[in-house]
């Protein structure tokens, strides 16, 4: 347990290192209310993620919690382009983790990050969002 949560850590360095890199996400709005913690523990984490969502580099979307499907229903992934411009994908799950490298699996992946962010909350509609929760606990 102890590995996983050194490794995002580490992750969230991303947000900071230079030169900075372009970092969009799209939530789901369930894990943005899910109290674990408690009350001052969750508005502590809307407040950072507002903070990190009012970042140049950054693009947080929220998913519509009304919508009841959209592309990304599969699961999470994290797709990533390295500094050589070569795109792969990551999953995290359960079950384990794994690189997909190839197409058209990742092309595929590409694409439905596309039409996941068309479906969410624009970042600024995401943003005010976060701030009413944060207010209203």
């Amino acid at each position: 347990m102890l590995s996983k949560v050194a490794a995002r850590l580490e992750r969230q360095k991303l947000l900071t290192r230079r030169p900075l890199p372009d970092i969009s996400f799209v939530l789901e709005m369930i894990v943005l209310t899910r109290p674990i913690g408690g009350r001052r523990v969750m508005k502590a984490q809307l407040h950072h993620l507002a903070d990190v969502a009012r970042l140049r580099h950054v693009r947080i979307q929220l998913m519509d919690p009304d919508r009841e499907d959209h592309a990304a229903l599969n699961g999470p992934f994290v797709l990533l382009e390295t500094d050589k411009r070569q795109q792969l994908a990551y999953i995290e799950g359960q079950g384990g983790n794994f690189f997909i490298t190839e197409h058209p699996e990742l092309g595929d992946l590409f694409g439905q990050y596309g039409v996941t962010r068309a479906q969410a909350y624009t970042p600024e509609r995401t943003l005010e969002t976060i701030e009413k929760m944060a207010e209203e606990l």
